[in-house]
C-alpha cells in the first residue's frame, strides 16, 4: 500500500462550464490539445483547443462551420473527431438516420478555422500515403464504395497515375485492405498511453505503469448503487496525487484518463479537464 505523501498539484484545469461534457480529447503532432465538448440540453457540440504545457486557450467554444456551404457541420450537434495530422484535426458529421460518418473537414485549432472541407467523402484510415477516403457510387443500380487517397494538407485527391485523368484514381479492394491494416493507431500517432484493466482491491481498476510511477483509476459501487471513480499517482510506493473523477455516477468512468508527454490528463465531474505533471 502506498504511503500517504501526496504533493503533486495540477498544472492547469480547464473548466468547460455548467452542463458541458468533455467528449473526446486528441493531440495534434504539432503539439495542440483539442477536445469536443457537448451540451446536451442545448443539442450543441463545440470544440476547444489549448496549449497542453501552459493551458493557454486558443478557443474555448468553436462551432464547426463549413466555410463553403456557410452552414454548421452536422447541424452543430452531429459532429465528431476522426484523426489528426501535423497541425490539423479532422472532423466528421453523420449521415441522416445512420451511424455512418459523412464528410471530412480539416480544422486548424490554433487559427481556429476550417482549412478545407470535403462533404462528398468519408474517412476510412490515416495512412502514410494520405487519408484513405471513400464515396458511395452506384454500380448496376447497387451502391458500392470507391476509395481514394486524399492530401491531408489540401483536401485534394492524390493523383496515383500519370495516365489517369481527373483528380485521382480509385483504389482496388486488395490495396484498401492493406492500407487499412497498415494504418498507425491513434494512440501511437498522438503519443498517448491509455490505461489497461488490472485486478484491483475493492473494485475494478485501471493502470498505466511508467517505471516506478503508477497511475491508477479505481472504480467502486456505493451502497446507494451509485459508482465512484478516482485517480491516483504513486511513485516508488509513495502517494503523490489523489483526486475524485466523479462520486455519483450511474456507471464507472472507464478510460477517463490518459498519459502523454510526462503529464496525466483526466476528466473531473464530466466538465473539467485536469492536467497533472508526473515528475
Amino acid at each position: 500500500m502506498a504511503k500517504e505523501k501526496a504533493n503533486r498539484l495540477p498544472r492547469w484545469i480547464h473548466d468547460c462550464g455548467e452542463g458541458a461534457v468533455v467528449w473526446r480529447i486528441v493531440f495534434t503532432p504539432s503539439g495542440t490539445l483539442v477536445a469536443e465538448k457537448r451540451l446536451s440540453a442545448e443539442r450543441r457540440s463545440v470544440f476547444f483547443s489549448l496549449d497542453p504545457l501552459s493551458g493557454a486557450v486558443h478557443t474555448a467554444g468553436w462551432r464547426a462551420v463549413d466555410p463553403v456551404q456557410e452552414a454548421l457541420i452536422g447541424e452543430g450537434w452531429f459532429t465528431g473527431i476522426e484523426t489528426v495530422h501535423e497541425h490539423f484535426v479532422y472532423i466528421h458529421s453523420w449521415q441522416e438516420a445512420s451511424p455512418e460518418h459523412r464528410g471530412i473537414w480539416a480544422f486548424d485549432p490554433v487559427r481556429v478555422e476550417v482549412q478545407w472541407g470535403r462533404p462528398d467523402l468519408v474517412f476510412s484510415a490515416n495512412t502514410k500515403g494520405g487519408l484513405l477516403v471513400y464515396r458511395i457510387a452506384l454500380f448496376a443500380g447497387l451502391p458500392e464504395r470507391q476509395y481514394f487517397l486524399l492530401d491531408p494538407l489540401t483536401g485534394a485527391l492524390i493523383q496515383r497515375s500519370a495516365q489517369s485523368p481527373g483528380e485521382g484514381l480509385d483504389i482496388a479492394a486488395e490495396e484498401v485492405y492493406a492500407l487499412q491494416r497498415g494504418a498507425e493507431t491513434e494512440e501511437s500517432r498522438q503519443g498517448v498511453l491509455l490505461p489497461e484493466m488490472v485486478a484491483g482491491r475493492g473494485g475494478e481498476q485501471e493502470r498505466i505503469q511508467l517505471g516506478e510511477t503508477v497511475v491508477e483509476g479505481l472504480h467502486g459501487k456505493k451502497d446507494s448503487g451509485e459508482w465512484y471513480s478516482r485517480v491516483s499517482i504513486d511513485e516508488g510506493g509513495e502517494a503523490r496525487y489523489r483526486d475524485s473523477m466523479e462520486e455519483h455516477s450511474p456507471q464507472p468512468l472507464w478510460n477517463n484518463f490518459l498519459v502523454r508527454g510526462g503529464d496525466l490528463y483526466y476528466i473531473r465531474n464530466k466538465r473539467e479537464l485536469v492536467c497533472v505533471p508526473l515528475r
